[in-house]
């Protein structure tokens, strides 16, 4: 009998290690840089109709402005937001806009994500610019919040991520 006692709390303890070796302590959180806050004017709503993946409407950027600590300038008239809204009415974002900076460069961002059940878009930013000042940009990743300020106009406040 203590023999049976002795091994069912030697295999407790051996599943017990085996347990916590299979799920290891989770690694430091990256961290999260303010890029900018910016803000846009849209076009009138054009509803494409009803196609295979949900509701397809566009909407043309009509301009804007953004500032952040290491830049700031104009959202020019380029760019839009094509956006799909699924049978659940979650609306999956797909933007593409172009800033000029208050020195000259352009920097083209591409958004991705989807809304979420408190109305904000979640959206992965990617930037493409050829200026050496802000080549920078081409490799982070970026994150960010879309709020609706009223009929056609937006606020996206971004960030980059950064290592723990």
């Amino acid at each position: 009998m203590r023999l049976h006692g002795l091994l069912t709390t030697l295999s407790f303890l051996l599943l017990a290690g085996t347990s916590s070796a299979t799920h290891p302590k989770a690694p430091k959180a990256p961290g999260l840089e303010y890029l900018y806050n910016a803000n846009i004017t849209a076009g009138e709503i054009v509803v494409v109709g009803q196609v295979p993946r949900g509701l397809r409407a566009v909407a043309a950027i009509t301009g804007g402005q953004f500032a952040g600590p290491k830049f700031k300038g104009t959202i020019l008239p380029l760019g839009g937001d094509w956006e799909l809204i699924d049978a659940n009415g979650t609306i999956t974002i797909d933007v593409r806009q172009t800033f000029k900076t208050d020195d000259g460069a352009v920097i083209q961002i591409f958004e991705t994500g989807s809304t979420q059940t408190d109305g904000t878009g979640h959206v992965r930013l990617t930037f493409e610019t050829g200026s050496k000042k802000y080549y920078w940009i081409n490799s982070i990743v970026g994150i960010a919040i879309i709020r609706g300020l009223g009929p056609n106009t937006l606020t996206i406040d971004a960030w980059q991520m950064t290592a723990p």
